[in-house]
């Protein structure tokens, strides 16, 4: 989990702009560790897509690992972000989304292995639950998320002397007001603005005087004395997900002891959870005002007023009445000795004039104020004290909300690894090989998912792996050849995808995996099209030999960018010099042009071969390459394809010594 220290430094980060308070600092650790975008946004004042920029960097923090040092190229990361796509999906919380949609990968063995075995026990959890009851935890779990804070009213904090200015700041910014209070004058007119003062001085600097709260200076740095309204709106929001906690650990005991919920308290969520409900009942009842009270007691006593006129009463007995009702609003109205004259004052002041009773406004004003400064020290004690007792167990409600976005997040995981058929790969402790067996393209199995084709498996290697794959000798460096559409793009996405996911700490789609753990180098096809440019593609490739150490390298058709020839002696180059350690796969057409360059100690060259074509003309593929074999170009093919519709014998010749011209030289290329 994320230290205070690490949110610090991650948030600071994130943009030059931030000014933080000290006091924000664990409200914004526990933003961070929720996945709450949105709340992170509020806190920091910025945009949501920039809130998911600090999450990602403290997750790179933890890792040891910057995402762009790990998937190193645009491409890369922009794969990652089309399976996390697929992934998030999965997720029941808009928390446990952001949660996917914000992983980061790493290169430690270590801490992969400790994310594979949370996987595991995870996956065990699901066994001992069944489908029923994970399904049930899953409908509990999607009716949690912590709605939006409101922060409350800025505290208006009063100090005696110059030079607090500064502590005032650094520990709560903008989220308070300061203001000098250097006389008894000065106080009232700050008190006749509506605010109650928390007034920071030593004990004997204080002032005795309804609407100010005399706070000593050593409880400056206590949130539950200063802006006891910001502690209590932080758990409000929250109380949907702690409700779906209690519910799931309630229902089912095996979850108790469970890796992700293992010492939470149910009894402290209880607590916290009754605390909400008894706040929100004291706001449901809101606080009568001083002009409710003087009108419904004016009502009152004209009513009995006119009920002893009726009656043949006096004005004697009208008096006894009035001063009963006046005893009580002393009390309503918590009312001092002197201000209890002031009452009384304005009862009997228009009391001559006869009916209707009417106290009298102007000795009102006075009691007005009196009674909404007494009104605003009640709301803050309640609040404190509120604020006191849940700030006890933050620890323990941030604790318990962090499992439970997090058990949604793995949750999701089981399940896509189910529909996906995804297996927790083996990392290959050498760093020498990388080999699938049976693997299969997420992204077409996401659309076999929804009815399209079957998804045909291949198993694939290079380098020194212990797959077992029959023929695929341990070059590190190899080249796939073959026809178009024959999967050759297909199996390289498949390969970046199950590195990746492998580094995110998630299954792969295989059978069987052996990855290694080293910083990834995708380059699509789409991009070299895209950009066009020969001096663009260059740059992007040089990284390769920029940046030390072994990696995986996957580069898909580069011919398009110059004229064949002197394309093939560029990557003939390009593969000659790739960087020690480095394996690569590599797919082009311009085998023959590359493979008079290159080593045959070093690089191998696949084929995906064709089985010939099916009764209506269409070429029909071997989709598992063939190692050590250069694959049947898409010319031959369409070729063959040709003659088999052609009908003039002069024509049909030609296409025949063009067949032939083709399969000569492959077969002395081979």
């Amino acid at each position: 989990m994320i230290s205070s220290k690490t949110s610090e430094s991650s948030s600071r980060n994130a943009s030059s702009l931030f000014s933080i308070p000290q006091f924000m600092m664990s409200y914004i650790r526990d933003a961070i560790e929720f996945y709450d975008l949105d709340t992170l946004s509020s806190f920091l004042g910025i945009k949501r897509k920039d809130a998911e920029k600090v999450v990602i960097r403290n997750s790179e923090k933890l890792a040891g690992y910057k995402v762009r040092d790990v998937f190193c190229t645009k491409e890369t990361r922009e794969l990652e972000k089309e399976i996390l796509e697929i992934l998030s999906s999965y997720a029941t919380t808009k928390n446990g989304r952001d949660m996917v949609l914000t992983l980061t990968p790493s290169l430690d063995k270590e801490e992969l292995k400790r994310r594979f075995r949370t996987l595991r026990e995870s996956e065990n959890l699901r066994k001992l639950m069944g489908e029923d009851g994970i399904a049930r935890v899953r409908e509990t779990i999607s009716k949690a998320g912590i709605e939006k804070m409101s922060f409350g009213k800025p505290p208006l904090i009063a100090i005696r002397r110059r030079g607090m200015e500064a502590k005032i700041k650094e520990n709560y910014g903008d989220f308070v007001r300061v203001e000098l209070v250097d006389s008894a004058a000065k106080a009232e007119e700050l008190l006749r603005k509506g605010d109650i003062i928390l007034l920071i001085a030593e004990k004997e600097e204080g002032f005795d005087e309804p609407g100010i709260i005399n706070i000593n200076i050593d409880d400056l740095s206590d949130i539950c004395e200063i802006f006891p309204e910001f502690v209590v709106n932080s758990f409000m929001p929250k109380q949907k997900a702690i409700e779906a906690i209690i519910t799931i650990l309630n229902k089912f005991e095996e979850l108790k002891e469970s890796y992700p919920f293992k010492g939470i308290s149910v009894e402290d969520l209880a607590a916290v959870l009754a605390l909400i409900n008894e706040i929100e009942t004291e706001r449901s009842k809101g606080e009568t005002s001083f002009d409710e009270i003087i009108y419904s007691r004016e009502d009152e006593l004209n009513k009995e007023a006119d009920r002893i006129m009726k009656s043949g009463g006096g004005e004697e007995e009208f008096k006894g009445y009035l001063e009963g009702v006046l005893m009580h609003m002393a009390d309503e109205l918590m009312l001092t000795e002197e201000d209890k004259n002031v009452l009384w004052e304005s009862a009997y002041e228009n009391l001559e004039r006869g009916l209707p009773f009417e106290f009298s406004r102007e000795r009102m004003v006075r009691l007005r104020q009196m009674y909404n400064r007494k009104m605003g020290e009640r709301r803050y004690y309640k609040l404190r004290e509120f604020a006191k007792q849940l700030e006890k167990r933050r620890e323990g409600v941030s604790n318990a909300i962090k499992s439970l976005f997090y058990f949604d997040f793995m949750l999701s995981v089981i399940q896509f690894s189910r529909d996906f058929e995804l297996n927790i790969p083996e990392i290959n402790e050498e760093g020498s090989g990388l080999g699938v067996i049976m693997s299969r393209n997420i992204f077409l199995v996401s659309e076999e998912l929804r009815g399209g084709e079957p998804v045909v498996p291949v198993s694939y290697s290079i380098g020194k792996a212990n797959s077992g794959i029959f023929g695929a000798t341990p070059h590190p460096v190899a080249i796939l050849t073959g026809a178009n559409s024959g999967g050759k793009t297909c199996l390289l996405i498949t390969l970046a995808t199950s590195v990746i996911l492998t580094e995110l700490g998630l299954p792969v789609p295989a059978e069987r995996a052996e990855i290694p753990l080293m910083p990834v180098y995708f380059y699509r096809r789409k991009m070299i099209k895209k950009t066009g440019s020969f001096e663009y593609s260059m740059r992007a490739l040089s990284r390769i030999f920029m940046q030390e150490g072994a990696k995986v390298v996957l580069i898909d058709e580069l011919e398009a960018l110059t004229e064949p020839g002197a394309m093939g002696r560029i990557m003939a180059s390009i593969l000659n010099n790739i960087p020690k350690d480095t394996l690569a796969v590599v797919i082009t057409h311009l085998i023959h042009e590359i493979l008079p360059h290159i080593s045959a100690a070093k690089v191998r060259v696949d084929g995906i071969e064709s089985e010939g074509l099916d009764a209506s003309g269409n070429i029909i593929v071997n989709r598992q390459p063939m190692f050590n074999h250069i694959g049947s170009s898409t010319p031959e093919l369409v070729i063959r394809k040709l003659l088999g519709r052609v009908r003039k014998e002069e024509l049909k010749a030609v296409y025949e010594e063009i067949i032939e011209v083709l399969e000569k030289e492959r077969e002395e290329w081979s």
